[in-house]
């Protein structure tokens, strides 16, 4: 498996480099990298999970910043928008959101914390439970939020050390509750937050393999949440 991911990275980073780099605008070059990391998620994840680009709502009108990938649930929960390339998904229905970066540093790694929060710390009070006794609602200290993954291909940092302490600077800076828990660099490392903590455990091998294992493995364990349409729309049906 770890030669298999191996050449999955080598191939990725290629095309970054051999594509994406003759891009001269960096908004199409962004977009290009977010379809990297998307096409290989949508192949790789379960098929129950979609991956999307967009925003994320709750109800009240809250929305996230527009948010590079997320993973969210199209089995039992629609999407608020649909468009052909981009949705707008209520936050019950959305397992992880993933701010994807093409070269790392502590800047764009802020900007990547900051993406993250902004969909952390939504409230879900929509979110319900189907039980063999009926639905029962979920009380909001008791509901899980959205992982939240930073990816970058590359990273400015000359060892996983340095990206890492970097890492670890910025976390204080943020709310515990709304705090990423993992940054995946390709080329160089993947950092798992330890949780309620800012200290963190370093892989400095075989980055995207920890990535898809610690991913596929928080998204088994996350409770399948439904959620209540009508709370979304309570001029019509009251609350």
């Amino acid at each position: 498996m770890k030669k298999h991911y191996a050449g999955l990275t080598s191939r990725m980073l290629s095309e970054i480099e051999t594509i994406s780099d003759q891009m001269s605008h960096s908004g199409e070059k962004g977009h290009n990298n977010e379809l990297v990391l998307g096409e290989f998620l949508k192949r790789t994840l379960a098929s129950r999970y979609t991956v999307s680009t967009g925003k994320v709502v709750s109800v009240g009108g809250h929305e996230s910043g527009q948010i590079d990938l997320i993973v969210h649930d199209r089995m039992d929960t629609p999407a608020l928008v649909e468009g052909r390339a981009w949705r707008l998904i209520p936050v019950e229905s959305v397992y992880a959101v993933i701010s994807v970066k093409t070269t790392l540093d502590k800047g764009e790694l802020r900007d990547a914390l900051k993406s993250v929060e902004s969909v952390r710390a939504l409230p879900r009070s929509a979110a319900i439970l189907h039980l063999p006794s009926g639905v029962a609602e979920v009380p909001e200290s008791q509901l899980l939020r959205p992982k939240g993954f930073v990816f970058a291909f590359k990273s400015s940092w000359s060892t996983p050390e340095s990206a890492d302490a970097a890492f670890r600077d910025l976390l204080p800076k943020v709310d515990d509750g709304y705090r990423p828990n993992a940054v995946c660099i390709l080329d160089q490392c993947f950092m798992v937050r330890k949780a309620y903590t800012t200290e963190t455990l370093v892989f400095r091998e075989h980055a995207l393999m920890h990535f898809f294992v610690f991913l596929s493995q928080s998204l088994e364990r996350f409770p399948k949440y439904h959620m209540d349409l009508s709370r979304y729309f309570t001029d019509d049906y009251g609350t």
